[in-house]
């Protein structure tokens, strides 16, 4: 487990010092343009977090199938999930070594990883079923359980500002 913080440690270095950290941190306008797309991309995401899981919950769209629904916001979740990642990388090599020691930052990126393993897994799954093929008590939980995840990597990005971080050098 120590070569695996070593090496995170080495990639967080290598980002700091990378032609991405360099012109973003040193730039005017470059960081609140990255930040701009970061923060749309998260609306959008939670937007189709939202109008998904509510549709799941049976409370929107009781008309539409679920499966309906789920196909037609996958491609604008998955699409702002890329924009995010992207943008959030470049945000990050901006002071990775920070970010590094900062207990709010592991907790997003570990709440990160289960959310999309989950939503792309287990939800996915759950959403595509007709209505008779899953218990409604499944589908509450799978809808409740993706609103978790995704609201905890929200508010583990708000946190990173005000939790104090140990640093690295």
């Amino acid at each position: 487990m120590r070569w695996l913080a070593a090496e995170l440690l080495a990639f967080c270095r290598w980002c700091n010092g990378s032609f991405f950290g360099h012109g973003i941190r040193d730039s005017v306008w470059l960081f609140p343009f990255v930040e701009i797309f970061h923060l749309l991309a998260l609306g959008l995401l939670g937007g189709t977090v939202v109008i998904l899981n509510l549709s799941l919950l049976g409370f929107r769209f009781r008309g539409e199938p679920v499966a309906a629904v789920a196909r037609d916001v996958r491609p604008w979740m998955i699409g702002s999930i890329v924009v995010m990642l992207v943008s959030g990388f470049l945000l990050f090599s901006t002071e990775a070594v920070k970010m590094y020691g900062s207990p709010a930052f592991q907790l997003k990126m570990l709440f990160l990883l289960l959310a999309i393993l989950f939503t792309f897994t287990v939800h996915r799954k759950v959403t595509m079923l007709e209505e008779g093929h899953i218990a409604p008590l499944w589908r509450k939980l799978a809808a409740v359980v993706c609103i978790a995840l995704w609201a905890a990597v929200a508010l583990g990005g708000r946190a990173i500002g005000y939790v104090n971080s140990s640093g690295a050098s």
